[in-house]
């Protein structure tokens, strides 16, 4: 038989679990917010003609669809 005070026994069936939780929780809000910095990455506004599309290709300058011009993925860090 184990030798376990209450105190113990609490931790385990207590704590433990909490633990668990806490971790899956952790690991859950980790991959939500990778998947939604990812589908920010894929929304690309036109410079040129302001139209809004999803490009899902791993290009540094995607084209639009409506004008054909070539956008920077991103905010823009130019100036004027």
């Amino acid at each position: 038989m184990i030798d376990m005070t209450m105190e113990d026994f609490l931790l385990w069936v207590i704590g433990v679990p909490m633990v668990g939780i806490a971790l899956v929780t952790l690991v859950a809000g980790m991959r939500r917010r990778a998947r939604k910095r990812s589908l920010k990455q894929q929304i690309v506004r036109c410079r040129i003609c302001g139209h809004l599309y999803k490009d899902k290709s791993r290009d540094k300058f995607p084209e639009c669809p409506e004008c054909e011009s070539m956008n920077e993925r991103g905010r823009s860090r130019r100036l004027g």
